[in-house]
């Protein structure tokens, strides 16, 4: 079972992109399942067949109970026949969303809903402002194991990344590796060459570009997925890429990540990653 993992700071367009390539494997002819890790859970949008997904928190509440009833089905039927679980979470500025995260990976394991090869791939959407434990929970419990970072050329989409390379590395020994950088550039006039150059300072590179594409927004006005929607877009040629890629990539040929401490990843973006090393 190949499991993808998809980061990123919000608003960088990783459910966009984690939803085309479940997509895209379920239009293969794949047993997939798409699993949203984002409070506002809107990853599975372009997937669901009513257009909401009714959550595993929003369900526990109603049970009121530490763990979802047995009689209560965990995943929805989508699209394209991806199966679909979005985490949720609280009321804002209630309660903790990764903890959410965390009892929806316990029911995985209790139903074993990833054993006995039903799925072929799965593919996890999670936000990556901050990586705290309940967040890294698919990675920290051996649940995710390809990790992709979604960057823009925006400073702050890096630190994120920075970051979350930090959480990786923290969990390398669990199989989960750093298999790459996937630019998503909000400028099409930006210079690329500053995010593979730090992608290059924390040992690993940019496995993919997803051009600025104006399809990408009428699909998602559509409720649809952009490979459906205008399937010979230069965006959903660049995905087509993205998802035969990350299911070649040999985890054992991957380094360990070398992310940057805070000070020198500040030094360093003064000259755009540029030049020798930071002072530590």
């Amino acid at each position: 079972m190949e499991s993808l993992v998809f980061f990123g700071k919000g608003g960088i367009g990783k459910s966009t992109i984690a939803s085309n390539l479940s997509a895209l494997y379920g239009i293969s002819g794949k047993k997939v399942l798409h699993v949203g890790c984002d409070p506002k859970h809107d990853s599975s949008v372009s997937l669901c067949p009513e257009g909401y997904v009714r959550t595993f928190m929003e369900q526990l509440l109603e049970d009121g109970t530490p763990r979802l009833a047995e009689g209560r089905p965990l995943t929805l039927r989508g699209r394209f026949g991806v199966d679909i679980v979005e985490a949720g979470g609280p009321e804002p500025g209630v309660g903790c969303a990764g903890r959410g995260i965390s009892l929806m990976l316990e029911t995985f394991q209790a139903r074993k809903l990833l054993e006995n090869g039903r799925y072929e791939v799965v593919v996890f959407d999670i936000l990556g402002d901050v990586v705290c434990g309940g967040f890294a929970t698919p990675i920290r419990r051996g649940f995710g194991k390809k990790v992709f970072i979604v960057v823009s050329e925006e400073l702050m989409s890096l630190y994120a990344a920075n970051n979350i390379a930090k959480a990786v590395r923290s969990y390398r020994d669990g199989g989960v590796v750093l298999a790459g950088l996937v630019a998503n550039v909000r400028d099409p006039e930006a210079d690329p060459r500053p995010i593979a150059r730090f992608a290059a300072r924390i040992g690993t590179k940019v496995v993919a570009s997803i051009p600025r594409d104006p399809a990408v927004r009428e699909a998602e006005y559509r409720r649809r997925s952009v490979v459906e929607h205008a399937p010979r877009s230069p965006a959903a040629r660049a995905l087509a890429r993205l998802s035969a890629l990350a299911l070649r990539i040999d985890p054992r040929r991957i380094p360990v990540p070398a992310p940057l401490e805070d000070r020198a990843f500040y030094e360093l973006s003064l000259r755009q990653f540029r030049g020798g090393r930071a002072a530590k």
